[in-house]
């Protein structure tokens, strides 16, 4: 990972081209490591190339709205998360801002796209006729109409941005400040107000018809924070990395209940500073 790291940031051609070749989570890794390392001009420049392809494809209708719209508000968010990790160096203020750029970004291709509900669809049907997949009706009664999908594209959205934000920011740490990413994730707490607003939130909108997902886009960061003091956990009690393999597999398998538990989690250290009480 460091030769990749080393070889970015070499020259700006060479940031520029492996950007715009649109390599999932890597090129918008790039713009990230980009823009922390060198700031606002150079990363708008990159963030300017990357764009410039997925435009040219959505104007000649080669690339449908719906993922032009992706394509563009995803790499605007991981610019804004980075300026915003940069400005501030807090992972708490970078992880509002990806999280709001992003559901930015898919209301706007939402509104500006005349909707996303028949492209998604069409994309659902395509994905149910293969084998093993959940059947069409199902993914009809999950995604029954825009305030659904919109929340949906908006929390896979904000967590790929999270995702690129994160590489870009070990790579920086691994060139620059070896060590550095693992200690500032690992101190990633939520302040307390924000902690019980997210919250309230993210409760309301479960028990709202038709706001799940948009609870899960708002419930998001203090999930990651959640994350982070599990991470810190494993590491200080010298657990290996078994109990992480475990955490990430139920998250997928087992997502709701482990958010929610990771989001309750992160509360109650927002409160009571678990790891500044294990330090006394």
């Amino acid at each position: 990972m460091r030769a990749v790291a080393e070889f970015i940031m070499r020259g700006r051609v060479r940031a520029v081209i492996l950007t715009m070749v649109g390599i999932p989570l890597i090129s918008p890794a790039i713009l990230a490591l980009v823009s922390l390392r060198r700031g606002s001009s150079e990363g708008l420049m990159v963030l300017a190339w990357a764009l410039l392809p997925i435009v040219v494809m959505g104007m000649s209708g080669n690339v449908p709205p719906l993922v032009t719209g992706i394509s563009a508000g995803h790499f605007a968010a991981v610019f804004c998360g980075a300026m915003a990790l940069r400005s501030s160096r807090s992972w708490v203020a970078a992880l509002f801002t990806v999280t709001a750029a992003s559901a930015v970004g898919i209301l706007l291709t939402s509104a500006f796209g005349g909707g996303l509900l028949q492209g998604f669809m069409q994309a659902l049907e395509r994905a149910a006729e293969q084998p093993n997949t959940v059947p069409m009706e199902e993914l009809k009664q999950v995604f029954s109409g825009e305030l659904q999908i919109t929340g949906y594209l908006s929390l896979i959205s904000a967590m790929s941005a999270t995702l690129a934000l994160v590489l870009g920011r070990y790579w920086q740490a691994l060139l620059y400040n070896p060590g550095g990413f693992r200690q500032e994730f690992h101190q990633l707490r939520m302040p307390v107000w924000l902690a019980a607003l997210s919250m309230l939130l993210w409760v309301v909108s479960l028990v709202t018809p038709g706001y799940a997902f948009w609870g899960a886009v708002i419930a998001f960061p203090m999930v990651v924070a959640g994350i982070a003091l599990i991470h810190w956990l494993v590491a200080s009690r010298g657990w290996g990395i078994g109990p992480l393999v475990a955490m990430y597999v139920m998250l997928v398998i087992g997502g709701l209940p482990l958010a929610g538990f990771l989001c309750g989690l992160a509360l109650v250290d927002s409160w009571i500073d678990i790891r500044g009480r294990s330090a006394k």
